[in-house]
C-alpha cells in the first residue's frame, strides 16, 4: 500500500514577515510532524505574482463568488458597500490588489510534505478571511483581517499565509517557485514513530 504522502506550497506574505510570525509559522508546521523540503526568502515583482495565480476568467469569477460568500457570511451585502455584484468584476477587484499586497515586502515561498498534506495545512492556516477562521487556526490567532473590513480601506484581505488548495495546484505552484529542484529527503523522529 503507497502511504498519501504529499507534497504542498506555503507562502508566508509580506504581512506575516513584517510582524515578526515567520518562526511561529515554521513551528505550527513542524509540530504537527510535517517536514520543510524547501524554503526562499524572494521580493517577487508584480508579473511573478500575477503567474503565481491562474488568472483565468474562471478563475476570477470563483474569485468573486468567494467575496460575495464572504460578505454573506459577515452578514453583509457586498452590492451595499462595493457598489457592484458582478463575480467576474469582484474577482478582477481582489486579483488586483493581491497583486499589490504581495509586494508590499518579501514571502517566503516554501515546500512542505507528508500525510495528507494540503488538507493538513489548510486548517492550520484556517479560512482566507480571517475574521471567520476557526479558533485554533493561525489566521484566527493571529488575525481579525475580513471582507468588510480591507473594502472599507481599498485593499484585498490579508491572508498572510498561502496554502496549496489541491495536489494539482500544489504541483504547478511549486514547479512554478521551484522549477525542477530535486526534494532530497532525510528522516526525523517522527517518521519513525508514525511512518515505519
Amino acid at each position: 500500500m503507497t502511504l498519501p504522502i504529499e507534497k504542498t506550497l506555503i507562502i508566508i506574505k509580506p504581512d506575516a514577515v513584517k510582524r515578526g510570525l515567520v518562526g511561529v509559522i515554521f513551528e505550527t508546521f513542524e509540530n504537527i510532524g510535517l517536514k520543510l523540503m524547501a524554503a526562499k526568502m524572494v521580493k517577487p515583482d508584480a508579473e511573478v505574482i500575477k503567474n503565481h495565480y491562474p488568472g483565468t476568467p474562471e478563475w476570477i469569477a470563483e474569485m468573486g463568488e468567494k467575496t460575495i460568500s464572504s460578505f454573506k457570511q459577515s452578514n453583509m451585502d457586498v452590492k451595499t458597500i462595493m457598489g457592484i455584484d458582478n463575480p467576474a468584476k469582484l474577482g478582477q477587484f481582489v486579483y488586483d490588489r493581491l497583486i499589490k499586497y504581495w509586494q508590499e515586502g518579501p514571502i517566503i515561498v516554501m515546500v512542505w510534505q507528508g500525510p495528507h498534506v494540503i488538507e493538513i495545512a489548510r486548517k492550520i492556516r484556517g479560512h482566507t478571511i480571517p475574521y471567520l477562521a476557526q479558533t485554533g487556526s493561525i489566521h484566527a490567532s493571529y488575525s481579525f483581517d475580513s471582507s468588510v473590513l480591507s473594502v472599507s480601506l481599498n485593499r484585498v484581505v490579508k491572508t498572510f499565509i498561502h496554502a496549496s488548495g489541491s495536489i494539482d495546484e500544489a504541483n504547478r505552484e511549486i514547479k512554478y517557485w521551484f522549477g525542477t529542484l530535486d526534494f532530497k529527503g532525510y528522516e526525523r523522529d517522527v517518521d519513525k514513530l508514525y511512518l515505519k
